[in-house]
């Protein structure tokens, strides 16, 4: 009797016991995402969206250009040829908000035999005033900031939704299990009954009781048998989604539920308000680019020089070609200073020039430009702006809403982490009355006071709790992913 008593405790005591290669929780999420080509397109998306900021958030640079042509020489007789340098132009505009441009020009000659020399060069600068500035890069800066806060944000709750989707996974394998642990302990004890009703002559295999007793248990084992083969798909699609063999889940601790209510909301929030920031800012623009004001000014000064076997040559050309008589060589410079004003629909400029040469003959020039055009552009661009107007008042309307659903969620997140832990303080109560009452089986057992199916229930009864156990701390798990995605 003693050694029956022993190895029933045992059989009993084994039911207890948890595999010993159950998978961790963080084994089995890193080994999902490792998996899943759905996380590995996320990251790829992150990574470019990262690029495209990078790209976006280059320093304008001054930009440069250089031109030429040159015609070494145009005949076989190199003793009267010259290097000549038709164009030899350059040109530097800055980055600055006046397109400051710098631009210099230097046509040569220059012979080959008697080493005669002609150049001309030419310096120029140009500087726009506006007077109805707008800064473009703030729209700029203001969008490529909330393209990083979409960027970061949506990767991250790619990441965590994914999370909760093995969760979720793992909740219907964990069910399963229960649903086939409590099916065959209530088969067991049906089939231990009905047994009993035989042994001690309560029905016989034809009474009607008998036979509602064994329909019911055949009726057991048809749904035992669809939650196992439930439960071999649902090991496959684990495996599937993780390469690991399921073999159970460990018990694991809760991350605490820290949840921070900003005033200024997430980050979904915050793109909210810089979009409508930028909306606002493009009503602005658009003021100011149907009212444009400006004032440009341009100045330069050049010379043009020739040595002397350089003006020798160039008389002798000059005396051929013209009246036979020679006409002088005089090296020359001039300067020039302009400024143009342009408003909305006409601009009026003047210029002036001195020119003089060697001789000191100076030649001053006054020139004085005026344009107008009718407005053909005024109402396509009232229309437009009365739209960006719409559109701001919409943007700030989507920013208020998105800051009042951020503070909604935050309430009904405090709430579900307030059940949460009352459920998490009830299912501590539940265990240590459920732990006290098998200690209690077993220990009258021993003393012989109860049966071993009772200790068998009882048994049952708490390993079907540490499948509760498991599956409330997954959905703590996934609240705690929740508050994540809330706190992006």
């Amino acid at each position: 009797m003693k050694i029956r008593k022993l190895i029933i405790s045992i059989a009993v005591a084994s039911l207890a016991l948890q595999p010993l290669t159950a998978l961790s929780i963080d084994e089995i999420l890193e080994a999902a995402n490792a998996a899943s080509y759905t996380m590995k397109n996320a990251e790829l998306s992150h990574t470019n969206s990262l690029l495209l900021l990078d790209e976006a958030e280059l320093e304008d640079e001054a930009v440069w250009s250089l031109s030429a042509e040159i015609t070494p020489f145009t005949s076989a007789d190199f003793g009267s040829e010259s290097l000549n340098i038709k164009t030899l132009n350059a040109s530097v505009t800055l980055p600055d908000d006046g397109d400051t441009t710098i631009a210099f020009s230097s046509p040569a000659d220059i012979g080959y035999s008697d080493g005669a020399l002609y150049i001309s060069p030419t310096l120029s600068a140009s500087h726009t005033f506006d007077f109805n500035y707008f800064d473009d890069d703030l729209i700029s800066d203001l969008s490529n900031a909330s393209s990083a806060l979409s960027t970061e944000r949506i990767y991250l709750e790619a990441k965590y939704n994914f999370n909760k989707s093995v969760i979720s996974m793992l909740t219907n394998l964990l069910t399963i299990e229960k649903s086939i642990a409590e099916l065959e302990h209530s088969i067991a004890n049906a089939e231990r009954d009905l047994d009993n009703m035989i042994t001690l002559r309560q029905a016989d295999e034809e009474s009607i009781s008998y036979q509602r007793a064994a329909l019911e248990i055949s009726l057991s084992r048809q749904s035992l048998e669809t939650y196992r083969d439930q439960y071999e798909k649902a090991k496959r699609q684990f495996n599937i989604s993780t390469g690991l063999e399921w073999d159970g889940l460990e018990s694991f601790t809760l991350p605490s539920f820290n949840l921070s209510v900003l005033d200024s909301g997430n980050s979904k929030v915050q793109e909210y308000a810089l979009n409508s920031r930028v909306a606002a800012l493009e009503v602005e623009q658009k003021e100011k680019e149907i009212d444009p004001r400006s004032l440009t000014l341009i100045g330069g000064a050049g010379v043009s020089y020739r040595n002397e076997a350089s003006k020798v040559a160039y008389e002798d050309s000059l005396e051929n070609q013209f009246t036979g008589k020679k006409r002088p060589w005089r090296n020359s410079g001039n300067a020039s200073l302009g400024a143009t004003l342009n408003m909305p629909t006409w601009s009026l400029g003047a210029s002036f020039s001195l020119s003089g040469n060697t001789d000191f003959d100076l030649t001053p020039s006054l020139t004085i430009t005026g344009s107008w055009k009718n407005d053909v552009t005024g109402k396509s661009d009232r229309l437009e702006l009365e739209r960006l107007r719409n559109e701001a008042i919409s943007a700030e309307n989507d920013y208020l809403d998105s800051l009042t659903s951020y503070n909604i969620e935050a309430m009904e997140l405090q709430n579900r982490i307030m059940q949460y832990n009352f459920s998490l303080l009830s299912l501590e109560e539940n265990e240590s009355y459920l732990k006290a009452m098998l200690e209690t089986e077993r220990a009258y057992y021993e003393k012989g006071l109860v049966r071993a199916d009772d200790v068998a229930d009882a048994q049952s009864e708490y390993d079907l709790f540490q499948y509760e156990k498991l599956l409330t701390y997954l959905e703590g798990l996934s609240l705690y992913y929740d508050i994540l995605i809330y706190s992006l």
